[in-house]
């Protein structure tokens, strides 16, 4: 968001002892490496997207189990007054940085970024254009994330922040224009647990004329300041502006923010898009040194978002801004058995796009694909394939594609996004989704990723007792042990008596005979299978066999990553080794005979 400074001190002080020790509970395994890998960042996700390990902008934003055992953080986010968006603490090693950006993102239009240091320095430094700052431990702080920006730790020691994205609040904002400028410190108040007031909104499918208005013209003005040359370029894109701005309000007084009226909003959007993308690349914003096509194509992608359309709308077969998916690879697997470390591998092949992790959001923004009173599982059949269901996936699925190299598909002009792509995606959930893929992509391959029971069962149980992997905080009916933990499966209701090893095991079993189930009906050429004890041991055999399958070219590459062991997910919690599982023998004694049948097909595949 932009600011009247470079950096505000905030007026509230917090315990930063405190802080930190709540942040040491954590091992290292439970940090998530920065999105686009950058050496020496990473995260613990405390508020996010459903409350997943995630690091989306949109959807309804949820703790984690992580933000549960952390009491003294929450009071200090009850403290700031305000609606609470992303929220994580954020880690730099010794000699990392955050090299020079600007956030142009729309997210960051209306966000605000707060700083609560807990771990620092005084040789770590944060920049803001021509200034610098160091912000010391138990302070608060924001800054103006329009201009460029960036962070550096030249300390020996790792530096930790509490960062809190907000919308912001009158109580805040009167702290920030100096209206509230009285020095208080919060201390931990121990029994106190505060509601926090969480983003929950998705927001319209068409952003209101108003809006757009708002935030286009703010961006004109921000070219005329620039002073670059460019003027008759710029009051012809006024006049652009203004007609586009028009038009859209013509249209929305016919359709409102309905899928009806998305076919003529697309029209208008793209149309005015091209003018958009004939300037040149040095025609920049004066307030950050952008160009200004970036910062106009980040608001033209916001201005539509299929994703947030109620189920009963139609979208007449419109398609915004969406590529063809082509034989589109899904990943099916139960959980915990190295799904993601072959996702992560072969999303490095050039030919493939994907949405950077898993696509929860992408289907469950939809209602009628999450748990309900008819379905009471993450199962999907066919039947919930409908024409508007498909195309809201979709949609939202194409809006966030990625590819190998980490960039964005909506981050390239017009001109150069691809009519159609090789679609690479891993959920474990959709492990239980097979004939509703099949509805939404007719042409769809399946990669079955299958691991030994006693392995996988006692990685399910590491991940249960972590508690790191909870999805369904309060499962209705559920009396277990544990918080409802990784996908959930028909039948989970009977297991409300057993023990934790038996209902993984189940967890286990169900998943994989539904996935041989589903896919034993379609021709041989539309699935494979892969052990993962074979991924591991003859990785360059198995990732050419996989690239073979799915069509796509096992190139430099690939065969640089073959060349070297595997490096483990993201999601793994203790260093990989074959024997792990004996630590849970005990548990696992009376459950494995139980999954010898299926563990013997599974093989038999191979």
């Amino acid at each position: 968001m932009r600011l009247p400074q470079r950096f505000i001190k905030l007026p509230l002080t917090f315990d930063h002892a405190r802080l930190a020790e709540e942040a040491r509970q954590f091992g290292e395994e439970q940090w998530r490496a920065h999105p686009q890998r950058f050496e020496g960042n990473s995260s613990l996700v405390l508020v996010s997207t459903n409350g997943e390990e995630n690091d989306d902008f949109s959807g309804p934003m949820m703790p984690t189990p992580k933000l549960a055992k952390m009491p003294y953080v929450r009071q200090v986010m009850a403290s700031f007054n305000t609606v609470i968006g992303r929220s994580r603490l954020m880690r730099l090693t010794p000699g990392a940085i955050v090299a020079h950006h600007t956030d142009s993102h729309y997210f960051w239009r209306n966000h605000l970024r707060i700083h609560v240091p807990i771990l620092t320095e005084p040789e770590v430094a944060f920049h803001c254009e021509n200034e610098k700052v160091h912000m010391a431990r138990g302070e608060s702080w924001t800054f103006n994330n329009w201009v460029e920006h960036a962070v550096e730790n030249r300390s020996d020691k790792t530096r930790i922040h509490l960062v809190i994205d907000t919308v912001g609040s009158s109580y805040i904002w009167r702290m920030i224009d100096g209206r509230d400028c009285e020095s208080r410190h919060i201390d931990f108040q121990p029994g106190e647990d505060p509601e926090l007031r969480l983003e929950s909104y998705q927001g319209l499918p068409v952003l209101p004329a108003s809006e757009i208005t708002a935030d286009l013209n703010e961006l004109v003005d921000d070219l005329e300041e620039n002073g670059n040359g460019a003027s008759d370029n710029i009051k012809h894109l006024r006049h652009q502006t203004t007609d586009f701005l028009k038009d859209w309000q013509s249209v929305w007084m016919v359709s409102g923010p309905t899928a009806g009226g998305f076919p003529e909003f697309k029209r208008l959007r793209d149309a005015y898009r091209k003018h958009i993308d004939a300037l040149p690349e040095t025609v920049l914003i004066a307030s950050n040194g952008r160009p200004a096509n970036e910062a106009f194509g980040y608001t033209l992608d916001a201005v539509l978002a299929p994703q947030n359309l109620v189920e009963t709308s139609s979208v007449g077969g419109a398609t915004p801004n969406r590529p063809r998916f082509d034989r589109p690879v899904f990943i099916v697997a139960a959980p915990r058995s190295g799904s993601t470390l072959l996702f992560e591998t072969l999303a490095l092949n050039r030919e493939l796009w994907s949405v950077g992790d898993e696509a929860h959001k992408h289907f469950e923004s939809v209602p009628s694909l999450r748990p309900n009173e008819n379905n009471q599982s993450n199962r999907l059949t066919a039947d919930l394939a409908t024409r508007d269901v498909i195309d809201t996936v979709l949609n939202s699925l194409a809006a966030d594609l990625v590819n190998s190299d980490g960039l964005l598909l909506r981050d390239l002009s017009i001109a150069s996004r691809p009519a159609e792509l090789r679609f690479l995606e891993k959920t474990p959930k959709n492990a239980l989704r097979i004939p509703f893929i099949l509805k939404a992509f007719p042409d769809a391959r399946f990669i079955f990723l299958y691991r030994d029971a006693r392995q996988n069962i006692s990685s399910l149980l590491d991940s249960w007792r972590s508690q790191q992997y909870v999805t369904y905080e309060r499962l209705p009916g559920w009396t277990g042990s544990h918080r409802w933990s990784h996908l959930l499966f028909p039948g989970w209701q009977d297991l409300t008596e057993s023990s934790l090893a038996e209902t993984v095991a189940q967890q286990w079993q169900v998943t994989n005979q539904t996935i041989l189930d589903d896919l034993q009906q379609l021709p041989d050429e539309r699935w494979c299978a892969i052990e993962y004890d074979a991924l591991i041991s003859d990785t360059m055999n198995s990732l050419r066999r996989l690239c073979e399958f799915s069509q796509i070219v096992f190139g430099p590459r690939m065969v640089e990553v073959a060349s070297q062991p595997l490096s483990p997910s993201k999601y793994t919690l203790t260093s990989p080794s074959p024997d792990k599982w004996k630590k849970n023998a005990a548990d696992l004694e009376p459950v494995i005979p139980g999954t010898e049948e299926l563990m013997a097909r599974l093989r038999s595949l191979g």
